[in-house]
Formats: C-alpha cells, sequence, structure tokens
C-alpha cells in the first residue's frame, strides 16, 4: 500500500477514536482491518476501515457478503433491533468489474436488520471521496485533507497517535477499574451485621421468634394484615451467627463481581428487587417464618447467569461454570435440608435473572427484550402476589400464627398480637 492509503486509514481512525469518542471492537493489524462503534452516540453508525486491494468486482462481493453476516452477530451481541454500518475500502485503484451494486447505494440484508452503507476510497478520487464522507456523516469540512507531500515519519506519527490513545485507553480504564471499590456491597454487608448486632442485644435472633418477627421477618398473618413492608426487611435479618456469616461470605465473593459488571446502581436494584422477589415467592409458598439475605443472594446468582445468556462468547467459560456450579450446589442442599427456604431462593433466582435482564449492563444498546423480561417479572411477581393472598380464603392451621401472638402478648405488645390473631379466623381452622 502507498504511503497516502496509510495515512488515510490511520487518520480516518484516530479522527473517530479521538474526535468522537468511539471505541474500538476488533483491529487486525495484519488485515489492516478495524471496527469501531460508539455507545455514547447511539444514533452514530458502527464503522469497518479496512485497507486492501480490491483486484475485481468479485472481491468485493465476497467481502460484503462476510461483513454482512458479522454485522449480524454483531448486532445480536449488542442487543441493537438495527445496526448501521459505514464500511470504508481504502485502496490504491478502483476493482475491475461493475460495482454499482454495492457502492452507489445503501444495502439491507435479507431481515432489514442491517443498513450497508460501503464506501470506495480509491487513490485516484480519494479528495472527492473524502469530501462526501464528511458529507453523508455529518463530519466538518476539511477533516480528513491528505498532505500534498507524505513520507514513512508522516504515518508513523498517525499510527503512533491511534496506538498511544488506545493503550492509555485502556490503562485508564483498568486504573479507574482498580480504584473503584464495591461500595454498595460493602453497605449491605454492613447493613445486615448492623442489624444483627441490634437484634442480638435486644433478644437474641437465633431462638427468639418474637424478635424476629418484630424486627421484621416474613410472616404472614401480619403481611395479611397489612404490613406490605414485610416483602423488604427479612433480606437485612439473619437467624443466627452462622446464617449471618454463610451469607456474607458469599455475598463478598459474588456481590464485587455482580457490582462491577452492572455498576452499582443497577447491582443495588438487582439486589434489592430480587430479594423482594424471592419474599414474594416464599409468602406464597411457605407458612413459615423466614429471613435471610438469600433470596438477594440468589437474585445476584441469577443476574450472573443472565450474563452468560446475553454474552456466551465472553462469559459462558470464566462465569458460567463456576456460578451454575454455585446455584446447583445451593439448591440440592436446600432439597435435603430443613428449614431451608427453597421457594424463596428459587423466587430470588428467577426474579434477579429476569430484573438484570429488564436493566441489562451499562452502555448497551436498547433492545424490545429489555421490555420482555421486565414485564415477566412484573407478573411473575404478581403472580406469587395473587397465590399468596389467596391461600388466606382457605383453610390454614393457626398454630405459628397462635405462637408468635403468645409471644407478642408476653411482651405485653398486645397491638400487634391483636393484629395477628386478628388476621387469623380468615385462614379457618383444620
Amino acid at each position: 500500500m502507498s504511503l497516502q492509503e496509510q495515512y488515510i486509514f490511520w487518520r480516518l481512525t484516530s479522527y473517530f477514536l479521538i474526535e468522537e469518542g468511539y471505541r474500538l471492537i476488533h483491529l487486525h493489524e495484519k488485515k489492516q482491518e478495524l471496527w469501531l462503534d460508539n455507545p455514547a452516540q447511539k444514533k452514530r453508525p458502527v464503522i469497518r476501515i479496512q485497507m486492501k486491494e480490491l483486484s475485481w468486482s468479485s472481491v468485493v462481493e465476497r467481502d460484503i457478503e462476510q461483513v454482512m453476516r458479522v454485522c449480524e452477530d454483531l448486532r445480536k451481541q449488542m442487543g441493537r433491533l438495527k445496526l448501521p454500518l459505514v464500511n470504508m475500502y481504502i485502496t490504491p485503484f478502483k476493482p475491475v468489474g461493475d460495482t454499482s451494486e454495492w457502492f452507489d447505494k445503501p444495502l439491507q440484508s435479507e431481515n432489514e436488520k442491517i443498513s450497508l452503507n460501503n464506501i470506495l476510497i480509491d487513490a485516484e478520487n480519494a479528495d472527492e471521496q473524502l469530501k462526501k464522507l464528511e458529507t453523508d456523516l455529518n463530519i466538518p469540512a476539511e477533516t480528513f485533507q491528505v498532505p500534498t507531500e507524505l513520507d514513512e515519519s508522516t504515518i508513523t506519527n498517525e499510527r503512533s497517535v491511534v496506538i498511544n490513545y488506545i493503550t492509555t485507553k485502556v490503562s485508564d480504564e483498568q486504573v479507574q477499574a482498580r480504584k473503584e471499590k464495591p461500595y454498595v456491597t460493602y453497605v449491605l454487608l454492613a447493613i445486615q451485621i448492623a442489624v444483627f448486632l441490634i437484634m442480638t442485644f435486644t433478644g437474641g435472633t437465633s431462638t427468639n421468634t418474637f424478635n424476629l418477627v418484630r424486627w421484621g421477618a416474613k410472616f404472614n398473618p401480619l403481611i395479611f394484615a397489612g404490613e406490605w413492608w414485610r416483602f423488604i426487611t427479612p433480606m437485612f435479618i439473619h437467624i443466627g451467627l452462622l446464617h449471618l456469616l454463610m451469607n456474607s461470605v458469599v455475598l463478598y465473593i459474588i456481590g464485587p463481581m455482580a457490582e462491577k459488571l452492572y455498576g452499582k446502581w443497577r447491582y443495588a436494584l438487582i439486589y434489592v428487587l430480587s430479594g423482594i422477589t424471592g419474599v414474594v415467592a416464599s409468602f406464597a409458598f411457605n407458612i413459615n417464618v423466614a429471613a435471610g439475605a438469600s433470596t438477594a443472594i440468589f437474585g445476584i446468582f441469577g443476574a450472573l447467569l443472565y450474563l452468560v445468556v446475553l454474552k456466551p462468547h465472553i462469559y459462558a467459560r470464566s462465569l458460567g461454570i463456576s456460578i451454575a456450579g454455585l446455584v446447583v450446589v445451593n439448591l440440592v442442599v436446600d432439597l435435603f435440608s430443613q428449614g431451608i427456604d427453597l421457594a424463596g431462593h428459587i423466587g430470588g433466582l428467577v426474579g434477579g435473572f429476569l430484573i438484570a435482564g429488564a436493566l441489562s449492563m451499562p452502555h448497551q444498546y436498547f433492545h424490545w427484550r429489555r421490555i420482555l423480561y421486565g414485564a415477566s417479572a412484573v407478573l411473575l411477581t404478581a403472580f406469587f402476589l395473587w397465590f399468596g393472598f389467596d391461600k388466606g380464603k382457605h383453610p390454614y392451621d393457626p398454630q405459628n400464627a397462635n405462637a408468635v401472638a403468645g409471644a407478642f402478648i408476653q411482651n405485653e405488645d398486645y397491638k400487634t398480637a391483636q393484629k395477628n390473631l386478628a388476621s387469623t379466623p380468615s385462614f379457618g381452622q383444620c
């Protein structure tokens, strides 16, 4: 390739990276090909630049067919409904044969989800074609002027600008990632530890049902009586020191990973909302007093499994096997253990998967599937609520309710005891 083609290749690349904030998603220096994407400006097209001798029109045809296939895979990975691509060929001469079919108008894929605008920049017509490129992409005029005199040092300088920018960008992102601490995870750990300590100093947690219910454990009769906050508070309460330690260790291991991948506010929402989904599932299928962060932790498991579905090429091996293994082991242990709220765990797992699908990862393009995931999470939670409240119309063993009411009476909390007993008749008696 001549100096002119090399200069245009690196000048185009440096402009889109530095001036427009594109990111490099693929670079193959031997093939002299790169792909760029701009997640900050979603209306801007994906850009492919290749420096290549297009000797015959058939070469162009084969390459465009390959680009279409790559674009479709890329569209699916990005989660975009449609993907516009500007495909630039930098070549020393025009290919032999009729190429008007590919360069005179944009092309559409068969499913109409890929829009491909092919641009040919050859040595003889480079100035005119670069001006047209500026017009088509709303780029300031004379941005891509080619100097009349070029030498190796000019090309080396343009290439160095690009390489240094990419290297610095990656280095800065790595430094920033190391600096960022999983503060949301630390806050969640601090809250549940603080709640445990306060509960311990006010009556114990491991055997004192009264204290658990008093602090907000899930207890169906009081939820029927209108205490809706018991769908939220149980995820911050633990039944004994071992229960707290187990959940805290798991959260400390997987929390920072999820927080880094999803970002702080998405991670916090997934934790809280999936925790609520798990408690609602427990309310629907488990009549016992229940508490613990496990519903939310299983929600984080679900969110990490969603990444394997979203981007299997990245996370299937590195993340999928380990997280899937943890989930299977925990659920098997649940099946053969007494006092474990299996419904809450499964509800949190499914809820976390769906909520993660609705929120998606940072810098992802919007996709209609996010609406489907969000609607599924809402409908699932609504079904659990309906099923749980519908159980209040059927016969119910009031033993647990009476026992808890007695504990409140012994502690002279007559108002809560009365509320608890008032909700019991609606269940009937066996």
